[in-house]
């Protein structure tokens, strides 16, 4: 019986999860990205994708890093709130300081200089703000969490219709969303009370950061190379054409910590037999997402972006399987990592970085737009073919045997 209840509420707070950011990113991009493009057109809107941009890489570097470190620590030390309120503002300052440095060509004014700051600063605090529930496996106030974002966003666009201010649509949901943890919540009570295991959670998190940090930037380069290599159009251009295939990965996150779960709860590991199994059952899903995205790719463009269909059409194909296969390997990566140690993870993310650095400065110079594409795809398709590697090489050196212990499990009685 209790091994149902506990089933059943691994369902249900999964299915929270999931709901709180289908619902997020459905309204963000059926409805506000769509009537920004209408009200904008696709040159401004590139401009605005290239700062969110910025958002996508920094924002959940230092807030869902210090929110996954806090869940872990808490389990060795007596970290307080004050720990990693200071985290958030000292890497958030920081990042948003490097930011602005990178974006200073589309800084045309200080006010946008100010609007820029206050929607990193509070983004990255309310991607940390979700530890809260978290922390109390409460997922039902974790959905409305970001269902009370979603309907500040809902209010931002009123806001933008008025203002013509485009940082208040995202800014208005952000602070609604810490207004309602303010209600309901206590993370950020006794902000500035420091612990003595302060300098504990400043290193374990700090390397989350920066691992955090290689696969966001790695997520929306896109938008950086894009953006200074070709132009604000191209930005808008591909963002519409990979939205569906990025989309997935709202799917496979919660998937994943089930996987977790499940591959984690005895003592054994997993063979070569059981990780090329795994890896079918990926390669199967991935080419099921694949053939959905082809279908969904070209009718959500004519929908929503019509007049950049015959601009995207040549490239769908190309992004949607380089998508596919970013997919994939997160989810192999997140296989291979039960039965091998986690610098491999950022040994890889840092080498794919590097790699697709180099590949879309040489194929974006020489193709444009579909010289990128073909980048990613190729960078992509080596992550996975390396990750596989990766977990036949370790999952052979056991053999399924038995897991071993840390040293501290070892000496428990």
């Amino acid at each position: 019986m209790a091994s149902k209840d506990r089933q059943k509420r691994i369902i249900s707070n999964t299915a929270y999860t999931i709901g709180g950011a289908l619902l997020m990113n459905g309204v963000l991009q059926i409805l506000v990205y769509p009537l920004l493009n209408r009200f904008m057109g696709s040159g401004q809107l590139g401009k605005l994708l290239y700062l969110m941009g910025l958002v996508a890489i920094l924002c959940p570097s230092v807030g869902q890093a210090l929110n996954t470190s806090r869940l872990v620590v808490r389990r060795d030390y007596e970290v307080t709130n004050g720990d990693y309120n200071l985290l958030l503002l000292g890497f958030g300052g920081i990042g948003t300081a490097v930011s602005l440095a990178v974006a200073k060509d589309s800084m045309t004014s200080g006010m946008t200089v100010f609007w820029t700051i206050v929607l990193l600063m509070t983004t990255i605090f309310r991607y940390y703000g979700d530890v809260e529930y978290r922390l109390n496996l409460n997922y039902r106030r974790y959905f409305c969490y970001y269902a009370v974002l979603t309907a500040g966003y809902a209010a931002g666009f009123v806001l933008y219709l008025l203002t013509k201010n485009w940082f208040l649509v995202f800014i208005t949901g952000e602070a609604a969303c810490l207004a309602y943890l303010g209600i309901t919540g206590t993370v950020f009570q006794g902000f500035f009370q420091r612990s003595r295991w302060f300098g504990k959670a400043f290193q374990r998190g700090g390397f989350l950061v920066f691992s955090y940090l290689i696969t966001n930037l790695t997520l929306n380069i896109d938008r950086i190379v894009l953006e200074h290599l070709i132009g604000s159009l191209a930005v808008t251009q591909y963002y519409v054409t990979s939205l569906i295939g990025k989309t997935l990965v709202l799917l496979v996150a919660p998937v994943n910590t089930i996987i977790i779960s499940y591959l984690t709860r005895d003592q054994k590991r997993m063979d070569r037999k059981q990780f090329l199994k795994f890896t079918g059952i990926g390669a199967a899903v991935s080419l099921v997402f694949f053939l959905g995205a082809q279908i969904g790719t070209p009718l959500f463009v004519r929908l929503f972006y019509r007049e950049l269909y015959d601009s995207v059409r040549p490239m769908i194909t190309v992004v949607n399987l380089s998508q596919i296969l970013g997919v994939l390997s997160t989810y192999l990566f997140i296989v291979a990592l039960t039965f091998t140690e986690e610098k491999w993870q950022l040994i890889l993310q840092i080498f794919h970085l590097l790699l697709i650095g180099v590949l879309v400065l040489i194929f974006t110079g020489k193709g444009g737009i579909m010289g990128f594409a073909d980048a990613v795809l190729i960078a992509n398709a080596v992550r996975v073919a390396a990750v596989i590697l990766l977990g036949l090489w370790k999952a052979g050196k056991h053999g399924g045997g038995p897991e071993k212990k840390s040293g501290a499990e070892e000496r428990t009685p």
